[in-house]
């Protein structure tokens, strides 16, 4: 993986469109459980190229993965996640040893520089973020290490294929008749997450790391997050967004998927030729009219009281008079929300707002805050939209670089001597 990724620092957000989960510290007691259960894996983890990855660094890297999810880690969920923090570690392992072939340094200064562009967009300070790892029973070094090695990795691939690869007129044409044919077509808003599994071999130990990752966003893990710390795609920089596809652009194996969904939905693992695609489907239009946008208005309970929401939302309250409403009760907060569009959505939102009418009001939900209610005000759609020739470019262009760095490193690991304990 060479997506940088977000760490959830459990920081509320005001706006529930992009709330963030509150992550709990974790306890002295769970550390220690969490390290009695790496145990299974032995003293030495791997041995890769005669360099060790020991105990400590696989316990480490499965904490990280947790927080990095925004799950609270503990003994049960830390099992599921050491295989794949182990696999992560025997990856960068490679990546490192094949930057010291290219004498390629990354410096602290560009770790640094790594870590307060992290910081900024989990809205904090880096000695907050880094407070945070500690709190939870992680040395910073461990997501330092991490950095250096995506670091390294992303300047070799740019260094030996961004040259290489060209972009003609005629592919972006091609692209674009496409859309512009498929623009009265069924279209989803979907996000993804990529496992790359070339060999059947492959595809079946991946398919287990697969079902816990849904396993983990059923239980409150936010998809974007594992996007960045789990896909192989080069849609793992941005959580996975794939914005609005057409059927005909995916997999069939996906198609078949997608016809027996109704939005918003997490699917299952799907196979494909090459791996396995978990996909969260968002929305989906009949083609005719673009993206939509809702009006949202929020009523919250900082003291947290369920009671006095549920009192509340028996009045039916109207959106218009809901301020002036929300003034005369007391504990409670109003917030108008604002027009936001449907991409925008977190899947607990969307999922809340999904059949409420308009003028109407959605069961309670938790948020960083305290738990709430949304209104929906008003519903509006616009007409569909093209991308343009320069954001088709740039997407045709990260597939490339993503496919030639699966392949580099799957080489790697062919060539290379790997001893897991």
């Amino acid at each position: 993986m060479t997506a940088i990724r977000a760490l959830v620092t459990g920081l509320a957000v005001a706006c529930l469109c992009g709330a963030a989960t509150a992550q709990t510290e974790t306890t002295a007691t769970e550390t220690a459980e969490i390290d009695d259960a790496a145990q299974l894996l032995g003293g030495v983890a791997a041995v890769v190229n005669d360099q060790v990855i020991s105990l400590s660094d696989v316990g480490a890297r499965a904490r990280l993965l947790l927080i990095s999810l925004g799950v609270e880690p503990n003994s049960e969920n830390l099992q599921q996640v050491l295989p794949r923090a182990l696999e992560d570690l025997i990856d960068e392992r490679l990546q490192l040893q094949k930057a010291a072939e290219f004498e390629l340094e990354v410096s602290d200064a560009d770790i640094d520089a790594s870590l307060s562009d992290m910081a900024l967009q989990n809205g904090t300070d880096v000695e907050t973020l880094l407070q945070t790892l500690q709190a939870s029973g992680i040395n910073p070094e461990t997501l330092r290490e991490q950095l250096r090695a995506e670091i390294a990795w992303r300047r070799i691939m740019s260094g030996m294929y961004a040259s290489r690869i060209r972009i003609s007129q005629l592919q972006i044409d091609s692209t674009l008749d496409r859309l512009k044919s498929d623009a009265g077509k069924t279209r989803y808003q979907l996000a993804e997450i990529f496992l790359y599994a070339p060999s059947d071999q492959d595809k079946a130990q991946v398919m287990e790391g697969a079902n816990v990752i849904v396993q983990q966003i059923s239980q409150g893990a936010r998809f974007e997050l594992a996007a960045q710390q789990y896909s192989n795609s080069p849609t793992a920089a941005v959580g996975g967004d794939l914005g609005w596809v057409t059927p005909n652009e995916l997999d069939e194996q996906v198609q078949a998927v997608l016809q027996e969904v109704e939005p918003p939905a997490l699917t299952v693992p799907i196979p494909v030729d090459d791996g396995i695609y978990i996909y969260a489907v968002r929305a989906k239009q009949d083609g005719a009219t673009g993206a939509r946008n809702f009006s949202l208005k929020q009523v919250l309970s900082p003291d947290g009281s369920r009671a006095a929401l549920n009192a509340f939302k028996l009045e039916s309250h109207t959106c218009g008079t809901l301020e002036a409403d929300v003034q005369t009760e007391d504990g409670l907060i109003y917030a108008d929300l604002g027009s936001i569009p449907e991409e925008r959505l977190t899947d607990q939102v969307a999922m809340a707002i999904r059949n409420v009418p308009e003028g109407g009001a959605s069961e309670i939900i938790d948020s960083p805050a305290g738990p709430a209610i949304l209104y929906v005000c008003e519903r509006s759609q616009a007409g569909a939209q093209i991308p343009t020739r320069d954001q088709i470019e740039d997407r045709l262009f990260s597939q490339q670089i993503a496919l030639q760095s699966q392949r580099e490193l799957r080489d790697l690991k062919r060539e290379a001597t790997i001893i897991r304990r």
